[in-house]
């Protein structure tokens, strides 16, 4: 019987742990630092076990990767290295939803030399997204056209009837995650020309984006695009953008959610006794007073009908509530407040999208929109979309390595093994994530 290590218990890896336990009847052992956390998601599973370990514990890990066929990778990025390295050591595949980092990729040689695959990138953004990708370039392809602009956009967001509060956003996977993430630089390409945007200015470069049937976003920046410009074979002066897609209004919190650094995770203080309105008059460097709502519009220069003091408000920064968080950085105090009314309520679902769109002229000069668009809802009181869209490619993956379906040695990604569309996007379908096709000619 197969044995495959999922390393870590976060939100996603629930549908991780029922695929190959359940469609694969694989054994499963979950590390994890919280073993309360790997019980609670293994749910008695008899073919499903729990162990306690941290990523300081690298004796531990050795021990448990050698008893394993397989490693799937779910930690933090910070502590990939360290487990990729153990995997050459015991000839043992792994599998990835993170971003391909350098480290990792100077191990491919020494993977290709231990005969053992390192496939990042299968999660829903990155990951799905690549599937889309690579099925519309390569009809694209296959009709001798030619790729004039690629956009690609993916989003995890409350479905459409529950985005019912002021922020157009709840978290649906790790809240420090979604924030940490959305300071990381990204570059795009426009009509070849590298265009660099820093983390702190994602959110002052956001686009609006329509969607046919879906409706307008917002859509940010995501990553650097440039990595993925000969995986995908596309021409030296493509233009190419890689975004993540939010409800309307989100972007503007987030510029000034970066004038107040709420979103400083480094800097640490001590919060006992303290308020939210203690907090609020801390961020803008004053004391609590009566006129804190009109000192705080005023540090932001804005009125207090605005969308940011209303919805800051809503949230009850100004409130004189208990802040719970008795050390930490203002970033764990303030998820700490969007916790406390950003969350899904019993029956609530998410949503993932993705959509990709690109322009492409044809051997008789005329041009064409070529689209691939998934909308998935999350399940009533079960998986939310996000976990599935994130855990189920990876599971998948785990599933073809070990049956022979997945041959290569090294380290890889979708875009650098075009085939794998194919045989995940059938997978995936059968879950609810499936991809519609539809050509604009475009004027």
């Amino acid at each position: 019987m197969k044995k495959v290590l999922i390393l870590g218990a976060g939100h996603v890896t629930k549908p991780i742990v029922e695929y190959l336990t359940e469609k694969c009847g694989y054994n499963v052992t979950m590390g994890a630092r919280t073993i309360s956390k790997a019980e609670k998601i293994i749910a008695g599973r008899a073919l499903a076990s729990a162990v306690s370990w941290a990523s300081h514990e690298e004796d531990k890990l050795d021990k448990l990767i050698a008893e394993h066929d397989l490693v799937i990778n779910m930690i933090p990025k910070a502590h990939h290295v360290m487990v990729a390295k153990l995997c050459l050591k015991h000839r043992k595949s792994m599998v990835s939803t993170s971003y391909e980092i350098p480290p990792i990729k100077e191990l491919d040689a020494e993977a290709k030399e231990r005969g053992i695959l390192i496939l990042n990138e299968l999660g829903e953004d990155p990951g799905m997204d690549h599937f889309a990708t690579q099925m519309l370039l390569d009809d694209i392809k296959t009709d001798g056209g030619k790729v004039i602009d690629l956009h690609s956009y993916g989003s995890g967001l409350p479905s459409f009837k529950f985005n019912n509060n002021p922020m157009g956003y709840k978290f649906s996977w790790e809240p420090k995650g979604v924030f940490l993430a959305a300071q990381v630089p990204a570059k795009w390409l426009d009509k070849g020309k590298p265009v660099q945007i820093d983390g702190d200015k994602l959110f002052e470069n956001f686009t609006m984006v329509d969607i046919e049937g879906l409706g307008t976003f917002e859509a940010y920046a995501n990553k650097d695009v440039t990595r993925y410009v000969k995986p995908y074979g596309l021409p030296e002066d493509v233009t190419f953008y890689r975004g993540l897609l939010r409800f309307s209004g989100y972007c503007n919190n987030m510029r000034y959610y970066w004038k107040l650094d709420l979103l400083n995770d480094k800097d640490q203080f001590d919060w006992k006794g303290k308020t939210f309105r203690d907090f609020a008059a801390f961020l803008i460097n004053i004391k609590p007073s009566d006129k804190l709502e009109d000192e705080f519009g005023n540090y932001l220069g804005v009125d207090q009908l605005s969308d940011i003091m209303m919805r800051l408000k809503w949230l009850g920064l100004f409130e004189a509530e208990q802040i719970k968080t008795e050390n930490g950085s203002r970033l764990d105090v303030f998820i700490e407040l969007m916790l406390m009314k950003l969350t899904y309520a019993p029956g609530e679902t998410d949503m993932t999208i993705i959509h990709v769109d690109i322009l492409a002229e044809f051997p008789d000069g005329h041009r064409e929109h070529r689209t691939a668009t998934m909308v998935a809802d999350g399940e009533p009181d079960g998986d939310s979309a996000m976990a599935k869209a994130v855990g189920l490619p990876p599971a998948i993956a785990a599933k073809f390595i070990l049956e022979g379906k997945i041959n290569e040695t090294g380290v890889h990604m979708p875009p650098t093994l075009p085939y794998l569309y194919k045989p995940f996007m059938k997978e995936l379908a059968g879950y609810g994530f499936e991809f519609k096709k539809r050509t604009v000619r475009a004027q």
